[in-house]
């Protein structure tokens, strides 16, 4: 299991939130797909290793796309070295059993939701976002499909994304993943694992750009984090 310490952690929200967008800022959102998770009965983490939060795209799992958008529009996408570096720990006592709707908020210790852009040992751009308590759906539907469903806000404590964006805290985390066949074990009535596959978003509001925010995006560097 991986662990990771952070400057800034805040605790989670259930869902998406809802931001009133000003003259001096915008709704951003990132939307991602491709995301590849791993669930071992206690955490849920990206399928590139679970090791990770020291942004390196070789920990991580890659994506298959990235967009950005700023008030609904499109500014820019990418395609290849991206990827996904994900820890959420403390989700447990999920039922193996059909048609079964299973809620459960972790109790608040710190994970990660990381956006790395870039080659190994160190992503040139990312979006490094600490978690702490966050609101986990797990749904059986007529015990042949299973989904996984997740939502929690983070401090975005260092970033440097591309497009010249800038986002403000809280960052908003969502994501959808259906567990791939023949991957799902258990074991006493519960579920000990599976892989999963789907797509995510943060939505967030960036900062005014100034000269001095702008050099803190490009300047914030990579908060290592010890495992």
């Amino acid at each position: 299991m991986r662990h990771s310490l952070r400057s800034l952690r805040v605790p989670g929200m259930l869902g998406a939130v809802a931001f009133a967008a000003t003259a001096a800022s915008a709704d951003v959102v990132i939307h991602f797909t491709g995301m590849n998770l791993v669930y071992d009965g206690t955490a849920l983490y990206d399928g590139g290793s679970n090791a990770g939060g020291a942004a390196n795209p070789a920990d991580a799992a890659p994506l298959t796309t990235a967009d950005f958008f700023v008030n609904g529009g499109l500014v820019g996408s990418l395609y290849t070295d991206i990827s996904l570096d994900v820890f959420i720990p403390d989700i447990a006592g999920i039922p193996d059993a059909p048609n079964t709707v299973y809620n459960v908020w972790t109790p608040g210790n710190p994970g990660f939701f990381d956006l790395l852009i870039g080659t190994s040992p160190l992503a040139s751009e990312f979006l490094l976002v600490s978690t702490a308590s966050v609101n986990f759906t797990y749904v059986d539907v007529g015990g042949i499909v299973q989904f996984t469903f997740t939502g929690a806000v983070g401090d975005g404590s260092a970033q440097n994304l591309p497009f010249g964006l800038q986002i403000a805290d809280p960052v908003t985390l969502s994501f959808s993943a259906q567990v791939v066949p023949g991957t799902l074990t258990s074991s006493g009535g519960f579920i000990t694992g599976f892989e999963a596959f789907g797509t995510g978003e943060y939505r967030a509001i960036p900062a005014p750009a100034t000269g001095a925010l702008l050099a803190l995006g490009a300047g914030a560097g990579v908060r290592r984090r010890r495992r």
